[in-house]
């Protein structure tokens, strides 16, 4: 196969990307018009967000994750195994609570959740309104949050560490494209929403008119509605239609692939009228099943364990003391006949090649380890026949970005290292074999390894300096983050080196030292609980009350009235 014509394979999309002004006051445009539409479909992008709780930047390993998942349906199953693979991959406790697609549900499972009391809770809202009020809910309870799948409104994106998920207005948008060009630009069509209440119901269903009226006013919205996911439901609707449109129905846009669409395709068997056009959201197994049999003519590229894994991703990213984005979107792409076994059918090793394991890897001087991821993926690249030159480069790009990231951060010596930026573009582009390039890689990160190993042995006495530090300024803010700062070292590193000298994690430690503080305060002062709180550092009194219980088993209220009595 000639590589050059081969389509670029995805990355993770970041969530950086131009955000159009606000209009003023969306509401006043009529709902065909895409303003209309804009609070929602750049939900999260101006949010002014609370205090959130800080990251205690010490990894992943041995993390508890509580996720609650709207319920069962063949992409929740896919979407749940991906998080469960990725919690296993980085050594994190997850359990999956399912609520069955009822709001009052879901109500009952975040008290559980809370209840809990993980490290962090993972959220698939079931509607926009009922799912903002319960993550403001799980912030309350002092547990970082982080939404998937489903858009919560602004106001739930205030309290949240981050959301990721489909684009849902973006794919529908190209998807809209994809069925014109399939309708020739004309002719009348209906729409199979999602649930009511979801965001997935505006997005799947208004991104589509507004495009069409737009782009093909020759194109006839005939109906809409949502037949709640259900089969037979679909089947009976899709049926109505026929009966009462008849010939002038030319094409069905489905805000899923799977069971909607089996019963979307079911109705259209049984009367004869499979000429009518069918685009769907997908990438189940079903939906690319009908892809190959002509039976659907367009789908969205929305891997559901790909969405499942990718909170777990930005969940380790937060555990690590990374900054992470307010929006992490799948990436967007249309799958037909064409290019579907372009995207699917191949081998997607380079999307299992941990690039976040490799940098742990360096950063925690595992020299071993970084031979052998790369020596995997020299594996997996010669073995795979189908990856272009560009996505070869565009993959050497992103390693080679985040390994000048950490020789920045470290402050090691640059020149030493990669030599001169016009020699890096020769040793990665210019080599004879791909090989080589990935060789080239292996070579620096090793190096950076060497000369964090050198630098760190000279730091006999920074845990106890550290120490020092945080007994004089736990008062203000402060995570290992900070510290990475204020020290001149990686979050993790700094995390590791502290657990090792102390035996307990920064966190721990740093909470057990201002609970002792806030004792002193009770026993010594007058000042309030909240007043405690704000003082030994804690801008969320929820949280410190969380704290305190679990440190001393009483609250500081009934610890305060014992003090009082005796």
């Amino acid at each position: 196969m000639n590589s050059d014509n081969v389509q670029v394979p995805l990355f993770w999309q970041t969530g950086e990307r131009q955000i159009p002004p606000r209009p003023d006051n969306p509401e006043k445009y009529p709902e065909d018009d895409s303003q209309h539409w804009y609070d929602m479909e750049y939900a999260g992008w101006h949010v002014r967000k609370l205090t959130l709780p800080e990251s205690p930047a010490d990894g992943p390993k041995g993390k508890s994750i509580v996720a609650l998942v709207s319920g069962i349906h063949p992409y929740s199953d896919d979407f749940q195994e991906g998080m469960r693979r990725t919690a296993v991959h980085f050594g994190i406790n997850l359990r999956i609570l399912l609520s069955q697609w009822d709001s009052n549900h879901q109500i009952y499972d975040v008290d559980e959740a809370i209840s809990l009391d993980p490290d962090l809770i993972i959220i698939w809202i079931d509607k926009i309104k009922s799912g903002s009020e319960l993550i403001g809910k799980i912030y309350k309870a002092g547990i970082p949050v982080i939404a998937a799948n489903t858009l919560p409104d602004d106001e739930g994106f205030r309290h949240i560490l981050s959301w990721t998920g489909p684009d849902d207005w973006t794919q529908f948008r190209l998807l809209a494209h994809r069925f014109a060009d399939l309708m020739n630009n004309r002719g009348g069509y209906a729409l199979i929403c999602h649930i009511k209440g979801t965001s997935a119901y505006y997005a799947r269903s208004w991104s589509v008119i507004t495009e069409l009226k737009k782009n093909s006013p020759k194109m006839k919205l005939l109906d809409m509605k949502s037949t709640g996911l259900d089969l037979e439901r679909t089947y009976q609707q899709v049926k109505s239609w026929i009966e009462k449109y008849g010939k002038e129905l030319k094409g069905i846009v489905s805000a899923d692939d799977s069971v909607t669409q089996l019963g979307i395709n079911r109705a259209l068997a049984e009367l004869g009228r499979e000429d009518i056009i069918r685009v769907a959201s997908g990438s189940s197994s079903t939906g690319i099943s009908l892809i190959r049999e002509n039976k659907c003519h367009a789908i969205t590229y929305q891997l559901a364990q790909q969405d499942g894994a990718l909170p777990l991703k930005v969940a380790v990213d937060w555990f690590n003391g990374l900054d992470i984005p307010p929006l992490r979107h799948l990436p967007v792409r249309i799958l037909d006949s064409g290019n579907i076994s372009l995207l699917v059918d191949r081998k997607q090793f380079v999307l299992d090649a941990d690039t976040d394991l490799l940098f742990q890897y360096i950063l925690d001087c595992r020299a071993d380890q970084v031979r052998g991821f790369f020596h995997e993926l020299i594996d997996g690249f010669s073995r795979s026949i189908d990856v272009s030159m560009e996505f070869f480069r565009g993959f050497c790009i992103e390693v080679y970005a985040n390994l000048h990231h950490i020789i920045k951060t470290a402050k090691l010596d640059e020149t030493t290292i990669v030599g001169s930026y016009e020699g890096i573009y020769k040793m990665l582009f210019q080599q004879p074999t791909l090989e080589k390039s990935i060789q080239w890689l292996e070579n620096v990160s090793l190096t950076i390894i060497e000369q964090l190993s050198i630098k760190r042995n000279r730091h006999g006495h920074l845990i106890h300096q550290v120490i020092s530090f945080v007994e004089d300024n736990y008062q203000t803010p402060m995570s290992l983050k900070t510290l990475s700062y204020e020290f001149n070292i990686t979050a993790p590193y700094l995390g590791k080196l502290f657990s090792d000298e102390t035996g307990e994690t920064f966190t721990v430690w740093l909470n057990r030292l201002r609970m002792e503080k806030a004792v002193e305060l009770m026993k010594t002062t007058d000042l309030t609980v909240r007043e405690i709180a704000q003082k030994i550092g804690y801008a969320n009194s929820n949280y410190f009350y969380k704290l305190f219980r679990n440190y001393m088993d009483i609250n500081p209220g009934e610890y305060l009235a014992l003090l009082k009595k005796g």
